[in-house]
């Protein structure tokens, strides 16, 4: 990818998710406008949850049979035409509860496919070096989109309303398809046997198995996209326990909610610009270990916090720690063959699903309990015990190989083999 295309990529990550900053901060507030009942805020909530857990296995398969660089832009597309169509009938009156669930739900389809979209697009296209590069950029432009959208969004909304607030957030969707567009037209064409395009349940379910297969030919993918898993899953859990936590242990208002989340988010954004660097200098294996070192650090300390200050810096550790996944994500990418980047990818996508429910319910369950310190420091002690496996699971060869950028990578010489029988493939360049 030549530079401009990857400044292009930026521009079209960085403005969806300006577009997602902005809908889900102002949805949450139509959603309870329109019901008068503030627990349904935690329905939307799951609503962006369903579509990974339900519909992952068919994006999959799907982004294997096509050029998933174009779907992305088809999936900014949808978003920017499902927001125009509840702006208006927002406008008109005539937004009730399940339109809004709706809504929800297919943005957060539109994310899931434009997310795995980009990934396999860019696991196809990139180099080793280009790939570990564009995975921190995409963290970046990512993190700082999305709290450009978050901050913009309550002064937007106040000065023009909710109908045209949407509308903005939905023009966000349709410039991000726009320069989407221009990158994928830059990037290699896969040309598919016809068979590959054939659909029916059973070629589904085939497609399914074969991605399965590929895993446990390489189990080092599970390792990684394990590794993966439990950052979401702390994830998962401080994004659910920040705003209870703020109200009820430090006994702070929405103000200092605000300040407190976009440290992750300051966090998130700087060390995007120097991960790669760092892992350049010492060693991508020493910067994974170090990444659940500091994550632990920050969540036993801000288990014991009981200010605004010390609650922002530690949430800043928390931003810098959790981009060690863009060093597991790259690892996983590369020892992924490249025609079975859809499959990969959306198999742990469901399973980022189920624990995305499965930790929501505990946190559900924990409401009024006053256990958010303990939640915390139990999740600490998870990425500790991570150090001692990343460790000891390193010695073997076939992971260590990934932790090693200046090695090539067998998996790489998969780029000039044949695709299998039902979807094999010859790239070929195309540039405007």
């Amino acid at each position: 990818m030549t530079p401009q295309t990857v400044r292009l990529y930026g521009v079209s990550i960085a403005t969806a998710k300006i577009g997602t900053g902005f809908f889900f901060l102002i949805n949450t507030w139509l959603v309870i406008g329109i019901t008068g009942r503030p627990s349904s805020a935690a329905i939307t909530l799951v609503m962006t949850v369903l579509p990974g857990l339900l519909l992952s296995p068919i994006i999959g398969v799907g982004l294997d049979r096509c050029q998933p660089a174009r779907l992305a832009c088809q999936a900014d597309l949808l978003r920017w035409i499902v927001l125009v169509g509840y702006g208006l009938l927002y406008a008109a009156g005539r937004a009730t509860a399940p339109v809004a669930y709706a809504v929800s739900f297919l943005i957060a389809l539109g994310n899931e496919i434009q997310v795995l979209s980009w990934r396999t697009a860019v696991a196809r296209e990139a180099s080793p070096e280009e790939l570990f590069r564009l995975n921190a950029l995409t963290v970046v432009t990512g993190q700082t989109g999305q709290i450009l959208g978050a901050a913009a969004s309550g002064i937007v909304l106040a000065v023009i309303g909710a109908a045209a607030t949407v509308g903005v957030a939905s023009t966000t969707y349709l410039l991000a398809a726009l320069s989407g567009f221009v990158v994928a037209r830059r990037m290699r064409v896969v040309e598919f046997d016809p068979r590959a395009s054939v659909s029916g349940a059973k070629k589904h379910v085939s497609d399914l198995l074969g991605g399965m297969r590929h895993i446990t030919e390489r189990p080092e993918i599970a390792f990684f996209y394990g590794l993966m898993l439990a950052n979401m899953t702390v994830i998962f859990g401080i994004n659910a326990m920040l705003a209870p936590f703020v109200r009820e242990e430090l006994r702070l208002g929405a103000d200092a909610f605000g300040k407190i989340d976009a440290g992750y988010a300051l966090g998130a954004i700087v060390s995007g610009l120097f991960i790669v660097r760092l892992a350049d200098r010492f060693g991508p294996r020493t910067i994974l270990v170090l990444g659940f070192l500091v994550a632990a650090s920050s969540l036993l300390a801000f288990a014991q916090c009981h200010g605004l200050l010390a609650a922002f810096v530690t949430y800043v550790g928390l931003g810098v720690s959790f981009q060690s996944s863009v060093i597991a994500l790259s690892a996983a990418q590369r020892a992924t063959d490249p025609h079975y980047q859809g499959r990969v990818n959306a198999s742990f996508n469901v399973l980022n699903g189920a624990a995305g429910l499965f930790i929501y319910g505990i946190v559900a369950m924990s409401a009024g309990h006053h256990l958010y310190r303990q939640l915390y420091v139990c999740q600490a002690a998870t990425m500790l015990i991570l150090i001692p496996i990343v460790v000891f699971a390193s010695r073997r060869h076939r992971i260590n190989q990934l932790l090693v950028r200046d090695d090539p990578m067998p998996s790489l010489n998969s780029r000039l083999a044949p695709m299998p029988a039902c979807e094999r493939a010859v790239g070929r360049s195309q540039t405007l």
